[in-house]
């Protein structure tokens, strides 16, 4: 068991307790692993482990609790822990066994969980996701949220395919690296390649007409929703205008961010096109007549485009680079316990087609009967209202304390039930995934061999 250094809460101060009937504690290990802890006087036994998502740096101060719903559930006395994780960054590697740590020293300083339900946002699903999977021996259930769920090779894929298909068409010659944007001995971004040079291509795109429908082609790609934002036309809009500019408002966070960090994790390139048919891709997404409907009015052949991608040099991946990220991480839909993912449908950071990847991840290895999936009619990252987390968390127990899934409790009429006045799920189905990458080496079309 590391050494735990009790601090006073003044001493790493993230906020006062919500209330006075709220014990908050805050800790460092051994490895400089910050966490901490809130715990109802009306404790019900369950911990909800937090784990927080991409964290640039340089502050790292350990984190609890989700954006919304932390009070809610702490007056339905759930006890909230979370740590910083030792890093900053894309710090999947290391994150999991932190969070573990930090369980270990919750059960040292208050005691032992009677049930531990794992649960994140953003990266931190991904963790989730790598929590129940690894330590089932110590995770209960999990709530994985707006998560990267499709693991990190099909994502950095994506991304890869709308950055490159961007590029190609609008400025080939422009100073903007795609991929190897990191070097070895570089410990910060280089601000070149990872802000302004992605926005000159941008505004490119954006100034002529031929460049808007080049953009929304390169969207189509990399599978940015339609409406990331309240500023984007509804869905089925005419709004030709108004659905690219939403895809050029997301378009950086999307598809270019955070590959530096990834590739100094991995130590290089972790994706690729080698092999991918991008006029079947286009087809596959559903979008064909978006883009067709803006190269009509650019004047501009899509045949000839994608022709010009079909030709255009590919990408080849670093093989230990992909070995890293494999393992930092793609899930294995190997569940040993229940998972219920929640997602906004309108998601511009990680898309919600990762969810269909990772139902499709958990039916291959059999494990279909332990995921539900709910989905949310909202814009933006990870923008649940504290009913709809609440509502997640409920649905969870009662699966937990059953050993069955409430067929009515996980619909979205018994979801928005619990939530309250404040819910907004819905059905749904997202589109199929677009670039599909398994856990298993060398699973993925084009992938780099040793």
């Amino acid at each position: 068991m590391p050494r735990i250094l009790i601090a006073l809460s003044a001493l790493l101060a993230i906020g006062a307790s919500p209330t006075p009937s709220v014990r908050h504690i805050e800790a460092r290990l051994d490895t400089g692993n910050a966490w901490a802890a809130d715990v109802p006087a009306q404790w019900n036994g369950t911990v909800l482990l937090f784990s927080h998502g991409f964290n640039a740096g340089p502050a790292n101060l350990p984190r609890n609790r989700p954006h919304e719903g932390a009070d809610a559930l702490l007056a339905r006395g759930y006890a909230l822990l979370g740590s910083s994780y030792r890093e900053t960054g894309w710090a999947v590697e290391t994150a999991v066994p932190d969070q573990i740590a930090a369980l270990d020293a919750f059960a040292a300083t208050i005691g032992k969980p009677r049930r531990v339900i794992a649960y994140g946002e953003s990266m931190g699903g991904l963790i989730t996701a790598a929590l129940v999977e690894r330590h089932p021996e110590r995770i209960d259930g999990a709530m994985p949220m707006c998560a990267s769920l499709s693991g990190t090779l099909g994502m950095e894929n994506q991304a890869l395919d709308g950055a490159w298909a961007l590029k190609t068409l609008v400025d080939p010659a422009a100073p903007l690296r795609i991929v190897n944007v990191w070097r070895p001995g570089a410990s910060t971004p280089p601000i070149r390649e990872e802000g302004p040079a992605v926005d000159a291509l941008l505004a490119k795109a954006t100034a002529t007409a031929a460049g808007r429908a080049r953009l929304a082609l390169a969207a189509a790609f990399a599978q940015l929703p339609d409406q990331p934002d309240a500023k984007a036309p509804p869905p089925r809009s005419p709004d030709l205008d108004g659905r690219v500019e939403a895809y050029a408002r997301w378009f950086a966070m999307g598809v270019f961010f955070p590959r530096f960090e990834q590739e100094r994790r991995a130590g290089g390139n972790a994706s690729w096109n080698i092999g991918v048919d991008y006029t079947a891709q286009l087809d596959a997404s559903g979008k064909r007549p978006l883009v067709e409907a803006l190269y009509r009015r650019a004047g501009l052949s899509l045949v000839a485009d994608l022709a010009t991608l079909a030709k255009a040099p590919r990408i080849a991946a670093d093989p230990n680079a992909v070995a890293y990220m494999r393992a930092n991480y793609v899930p294995t839909g190997k569940l040993r316990r229940p998972v219920l993912t929640l997602h906004t449908v309108g998601d511009g950071a990680t898309m919600v087609t990762y969810e269909q990847a990772y139902q499709t991840i958990v039916r291959s290895a059999g494990a279909a009967p332990m995921l539900r999936q709910a989905y949310v009619q909202s814009f933006g990252h990870c923008t649940f209202n504290a009913g709809e987390t609440v509502a997640g968390i409920a649905a969870l127990v009662g699966r937990l304390a059953t050993g069955r899934w409430d067929r009515v409790a996980v619909s979205p009429s018994g979801l928005n039930r619990a939530a309250g006045p404040t819910g907004r799920f819905v059905k749904y189905r997202p589109a199929r995934f677009l670039r599909p990458c398994g856990a298993l080496e060398r699973s993925c079309k084009g992938e780099p061999a040793f």
